[in-house]
């Protein structure tokens, strides 16, 4: 495999991050495959969430937690490139996951047309950056246009959510509160984590998206889960060779989940703290298509897309540019690697 013409680092300690859905990192971490081909050469990848430090928890966000790798929502990745230039771009991942506009019981919402003239939950995390306000801004866009209904036949209501990194289902939990408690009219809820709390909280869904459906339909773009995997820019000049590597065992992810469909939706369920019925029903038969990771044309053309309308909605600076992020040779040298090991 290519190396690096640097010098390897003396740090033992690599941290990894990834969101707690389908991601090939989930997949790779909950089958312990990181301890079983670093660990015997004294490289420990330790998860961000096994501390509860603010400066683990906010570097991992902004990306300026060193020997770091993270595999996540790709707006909070452009987002904190924008801001320090620190990281960069391995290759993109594509979740696509059921998604469901969800009410009070309410006999006079039925259809998606249905919303004109009310409260739509938009959640905000403290913070210099809102994730789930940027996912959610943009799936409401979505949805929206896709029943032809004006932002100015609605309303866009500011939900007060914790810090990024506080636990998952936080941030659905408290607008499902909003929701019960009258504040808004409907709410956005993702994945199968949305599932289950919808049922439990006795609600009504207004319209679900499932995930073949978003899949197929360009104008259902905006409800898609991008995901950038990238690593701390330091850690890739000093530690080629093990970047390169670690993103060699996430190539594997998908074609582990295609062979062993059943164990990878037990995995995803474990991660996501759901039973895997609702998993099931979130992802269709798309677990393995979404723990792919990849640099194709496509991909690249979604995060352009992504990062033009962070710069139109202003969360990123108009003059930001994406040139130098994104390192092809890293992903070369990884499909390499398997080739050679194969």
């Amino acid at each position: 495999m290519p190396k690096s013409p640097a010098k390897r680092t003396t740090t033992s300690l690599i941290w990894y991050a990834r969101s707690p859905t389908l991601t090939a990192m989930s997949l790779t971490a909950s089958r312990g495959v990181f301890q079983r081909e670093f660990v015997r050469e004294g490289l420990y990848m330790v998860s961000v969430r096994e501390t509860s430090s603010p400066s683990v928890q906010q570097g991992h966000i902004d990306h300026t937690l060193s020997n770091l790798i993270r595999e996540g929502d790709a707006a909070t990745a452009i987002w904190a490139h924008a801001q320090s230039g620190r990281s960069h771009l391995l290759a993109i991942g594509q979740t696509w996951h059921s998604v469901s506009i969800v009410t009070r019981p309410d006999p006079h919402v039925r259809t998606l047309r249905d919303l004109v003239g009310r409260r739509l939950s938009l959640p905000l995390e403290a913070g210099p950056f809102s994730p789930a306000r940027a996912r959610g801004l943009r799936a409401w866009e979505t949805v929206l246009r896709r029943v032809a209904i004006a932002a100015r036949d609605i309303e866009l209501v500011t939900v007060a959510a914790g810090h990024p990194s506080a636990p998952f289902g936080d941030v659905a939990n408290r607008e499902i509160a909003a929701l019960l408690g009258g504040q808004v009219d409907a709410i956005l809820l993702f994945g199968a984590k949305g599932l289950e709390l919808a049922r439990q909280a006795n609600l009504q869904e207004v319209h679900r998206f499932e995930a073949e459906a978003i899949r197929d339909d360009p104008a259902l773009s905006g409800l898609v889960e991008l995901r950038a995997l990238t690593v701390d820019q330091p850690f890739l000049a000093a530690d080629f060779d093990v970047v390169a590597r670690i993103t060699a065992t996430l190539l594997q992810a998908a074609p582990w989940a295609r062979a062993f469909p059943k164990e990878a939706l037990r995995h995803i369920a474990a991660e996501g703290h759901v039973e895997p019925a609702d998993a099931a029903t979130a992802y269709g038969a798309l677990v393995a298509d979404g723990a792919a990771l990849g640099l194709d044309a496509h991909r690249q053309a979604q995060i352009d897309a992504l990062h033009g309308w962070l710069q139109q909605k202003h969360l990123i600076p108009a003059l930001h540019s994406l040139d130098g992020w994104t390192r092809e040779d890293v992903l070369t040298a990884a499909e390499t690697h398997l080739k050679v090991v194969a």
